[in-house]
């Protein structure tokens, strides 16, 4: 997969605009709105099935401790699991896959590829290994490193290893970097495109930003909450080269 045009992606679908984030209804409304890609958060219950859903934990009870139906249970709305997500996707938009664990891998690999071709989706993580881990899988998986690792328990190193990511982009084979947008500082952009490595910079919600990013920083996608907004912006300046 390759980035044919700056793409807008819908945070957690188009999370902004409807009531519950990583659902499929936010996916529908991403889609509604013309979003090019929607991004999904992926964790595995004790039972072994792989859910859409952000937090690590539900009321302090880590999701890894809890049945898929438990997790329905004290959430109170219907948390699609990644495969019913995958089937609602295919053929209708793009999907950015987090992966917020490692230890399955291989399953959530097989997973993905029953139900959709290698440029249907790529793959993003904030974990090293995992990401080496899935292009030890298949190499031609597209792959994304995310910076901007919230309380790192080396604050220092690992804000320099996100700043200047050179030896992590070489080691895990990333295909692009995906960074907050706070680490945009010392030419980052440039430098990636030096490296060969388009940005997908996250989460963007100011319309300001947005167009700085978009127009003058050309990043290459821009991960929101509100993909109507930044759709809009786009359409703002084709309409100004007419």
């Amino acid at each position: 997969m390759k980035f044919k045009k700056q793409m807008i992606v819908a945070h957690r679908g188009a999370s902004g605009l409807v009531e519950h984030e990583n659902t499929i209804e936010a996916f529908q409304k991403a889609i509604d709105v013309g979003a090019d890609c929607i991004e999904c958060d992926v964790r595995r219950t004790k039972d072994g099935v792989m859910i859409i859903f952000h937090d690590g934990m539900i009321n302090g009870v880590p999701i890894n401790e809890l049945n898929y139906q438990e997790v329905l249970d004290l959430t109170g709305f219907h948390v699609p699991t990644l495969a019913e997500t995958l089937e609602f996707v295919k053929g209708k938009i793009l999907i950015d896959i987090e992966l917020k664990e490692g230890g399955y891998e291989e399953e959530a690999v097989a997973l993905i590829q029953k139900h959709l071709s290698n440029d249907e989706f790529y793959i993003r993580s904030f974990l090293d290994k995992t990401l080496r881990k899935v292009k030890k899988i298949d190499k031609t998986i597209t792959t994304a490193l995310l910076l901007g690792l919230e309380h790192p328990k080396n604050v220092l190193l690992t804000r320099l290893s996100e700043l200047f990511p050179f030896f992590r982009i070489l080691k895990t084979k990333c295909d692009f970097v995906s960074p907050y947008y706070r680490l945009l500082k010392f030419g980052y952009v440039t430098r990636m495109k030096l490296l060969g490595r388009p940005v997908s910079v996250w989460t963007v919600d100011d319309e300001k930003l947005m167009k700085k990013l978009l127009k003058k920083m050309k990043v290459a996608s821009l991960v929101t909450n509100y993909p109507d907004v930044a759709l809009r912006i786009m359409n703002e300046e084709k309409d100004t080269k007419k």
